[in-house]
């Protein structure tokens, strides 16, 4: 997980640990649980993000809040076609062609006053073919 930092020396905590949540957390309902465990903190100075970015074996997914659903999406895709742009080589219009192409659009929660949408990027779609 890539979270941005804009103060420096901030510092970090978790909390509000699920074990399992559907996309859409509907009622602020998932399976809360006591997690103990080991994190390690790396400070990455070369990777722009405006939000969050999530990094899996076979994905990118990028996370965006606002109270309104639908700025969400907008800054989703925004903060989306600019990781494409700068951290995968893409222009702008291929970023853009991307995301409507090749990449999902889901909601992350509605729960509270923040609504989330997350980006998938699958990495298969930079593999030599």
């Amino acid at each position: 997980m890539f979270s941005p930092v804009f103060v420096p020396g901030t510092l970090f905590s978790l909390g509000d640990s699920h074990v399992s949540q559907g996309n859409g957390e509907i009622d602020g309902t998932a399976i809360e649980a006591f997690l103990d465990i080991m994190m390690k903190i790396v400070v990455h100075k070369d990777v722009n993000v405006s939000g969050s970015l999530l990094e899996t074996a076979d994905s990118w997914c990028i996370h965006a809040f606002n109270t309104n659903l639908n700025q969400a999406v907008r800054q989703a895709a925004l903060d989306s076609i600019q990781f494409l742009h700068e951290q995968r080589g893409l222009s702008v219009d291929e970023a853009y062609t991307m995301l409507s192409v090749a990449c999902d659009f889901g909601v992350t929660q509605v729960a509270d006053q923040k609504q989330g949408i997350h980006v998938i990027i699958p990495k298969a779609l930079f593999v030599p073919g």
